[in-house]
């Protein structure tokens, strides 16, 4: 298995490597290869290209980033192992698939963590967030900023009220065993599989439904292949933004502040963007003809009640979890 993963990163590597070769200008010193999950027509892209053309500018040149939207380079799983390996430069994943190198991130798929968005916003940016990126330097990653998908709702071929509705059903998660967990409390079958594979498993019944914020069920069409959106709003999705710390370290001192402080400008703008674009999701989706389900204040106090045990999971499994709880409980 460890031979049959190698080989696939060295052939990964290479076809990067050819794939990246006609795009390099003669004026540029470093390349930056750069792998994400979104379509170019998401938020996520977009602060992409923010912080392609403002590390361009403000390198004069001599930095060229090269973008590789929409998993085109592998999983999500595969492109943080390409990051170890230098075989690209930076990246931008959901934080699900940085947790096995990582085991802190997973607190951040906690069910209903935060109270609202400014407690995450100011935890994230303040030494809470530096703190759940601190183990990925051992791993040669600099963590350098958090975007987001926003909170998350559930989708289902079937009607979703209430905890009990979600016996028995397949859902497919993330690789997350907070998620896993979470799903499992609801007395659902959790089901790994890739988001780029998602619309066509939903299509097919391999799973009944997902969980997802309104940026990856409407750009991803899920509501095509789903029949019910609930307005759960139960967890938080976010991207780390990450850099190969070898190459970081090969920058001149101003380009490596360059690149920190033009990923931390990114974070406001991808959330501003997504923020305006929610609404337009939405209306998407319900034009479709998939019916929106809002709870009740006591519906929702069900659902957080009956996800409770993943606090206890999480506290077991991970190393000092009580103290990053503690961390945002201040």
């Amino acid at each position: 298995m460890k031979c049959t993963r190698f080989i696939w990163l060295v052939l990964i590597i290479m076809v990067v490597m050819l794939f990246g070769a006609n795009e390099v200008a003669a004026a540029s010193k470093w390349q930056i290869k750069f792998g994400h999950d979104h379509k170019v027509t998401s938020p996520h892209h977009a602060a992409a290209m923010f912080m392609k053309n403002k590390i361009e500018q403000g390198s004069g040149g001599k930095i060229k980033v090269t973008i590789y939207p929409a998993s085109v380079l592998g999983t999500g799983t595969q492109m943080v192992e390409m990051l170890q390996a230098g075989a690209i430069q930076m990246l931008a994943v959901p934080t699900s698939n940085v947790q096995v190198i990582d085991p802190p991130l997973r607190i951040l798929d906690l069910p209903f963590l935060f109270r609202d968005k400014k407690s995450l916003y100011r935890h994230l940016k303040g030494d809470f967030g530096q703190a759940l990126f601190d183990p990925l330097l051992k791993k040669n990653i600099v963590g350098l900023a958090y975007w987001e998908s926003g909170f998350k709702e559930l989708t289902c071929k079937y009607p979703i009220y209430q905890p009990t509705d979600l016996k028995g059903l397949k859902f497919r998660i993330m690789p997350s065993p907070i998620i896993r967990e979470q799903f499992k409390a609801l007395g659902a079958a959790p089901v790994p599989i890739d988001f780029h594979e998602l619309y066509n498993a939903l299509q097919q019944g391999v799973v009944d439904g997902e969980e997802n914020p309104l940026v990856g069920i409407a750009t991803m069409k899920l509501y095509e292949v789903q029949n019910y959106v609930t307005m759960t709003n139960h967890a938080w999705l976010g991207y780390a933004v990450m850099v190969n710390k070898h190459f970081l370290e090969s920058l001149p001192g101003k380009f490596q502040r360059l690149i920190c402080d033009v990923a931390k400008e990114s974070t406001d703008y991808e959330i501003k963007l997504l923020n305006e674009e929610n609404r337009k999701y939405l209306e998407t989706i319900e034009k479709s003809g998939t019916k929106i389900i809002e709870l009740s204040p006591q519906q929702r106090r069900a659902f957080q009640a009956a996800v409770k045990p993943v606090y206890r999971w999480f506290v077991k499994n991970v190393k000092d979890g009580n103290k990053y709880l503690h961390m945002i409980q201040k």
